[in-house]
């Protein structure tokens, strides 16, 4: 083999092995979802639990309902156990095939950004969804920023209502966390 020969399939070995390579998060994770309801109210719930389970071809992203707040704890409390049915229906789970989401190119840093799908399971339901993801490599540490807009009705989960005031069936979801490969 010649260098040029050798460079290239260097190359080729480095991308190949990079594309390859399993994502592992790493640092506090953020996610919240935004539901909304009569006369502007807002609700704002967060979590900091989140996984991720690389599998190869596909990604899956796991959200454990159970420390899911919004700042009211009768209202957590309805949403974890009415609603939601932790007990019987614990995690939120995207999954979405790994060629779906276009990486920044390794080794050096960049970021890309996209629309992709996957499927959604909640409340024992799976769905397709799409998102708008932005990753962001900086000294090999990816940062990852997904956004979806989600109808719970879809996924056979009763409209909150409580006294009266009922929120809107329509959420948006954010999720922010960093991995590295």
């Amino acid at each position: 083999m010649n260098r040029a020969q050798i460079a290239l399939f260097g190359l080729v070995t480095t991308v190949a092995l990079a594309a390859d390579a399993k994502i592992t998060r790493t640092g506090t994770p953020s996610v919240t979802f935004q539901a909304s309801g009569p006369a502007g109210m807002k609700i704002v719930g967060t979590t900091s639990d989140l996984d991720v389970d690389d599998q190869g071809g596909k990604v899956v992203i796991r959200v454990p309902l159970r420390n899911l707040t919004t700042g009211i704890a009768l209202r957590d409390d309805h949403m974890r156990n009415k609603y939601l049915q932790v007990g019987s229906y614990p995690n939120a789970e995207l999954t979405v095939d790994r060629a779906s989401i276009n990486f920044p190119p390794p080794p050096g840093d960049g970021s890309t950004q996209g629309d992709a799908n996957g499927t959604m399971a909640i409340h024992g339901q799976t769905h397709n969804v799409s998102f708008h993801y932005i990753l962001a490599r900086t000294s090999g540490v990816l940062r990852v920023r997904g956004v979806t807009h989600l109808n719970i009705s879809d996924y056979g989960i009763s409209v909150p209502s409580y006294l009266g005031v009922t929120v809107k069936p329509d959420i948006d979801v954010e999720v922010q966390f960093t991995a590295t490969e």
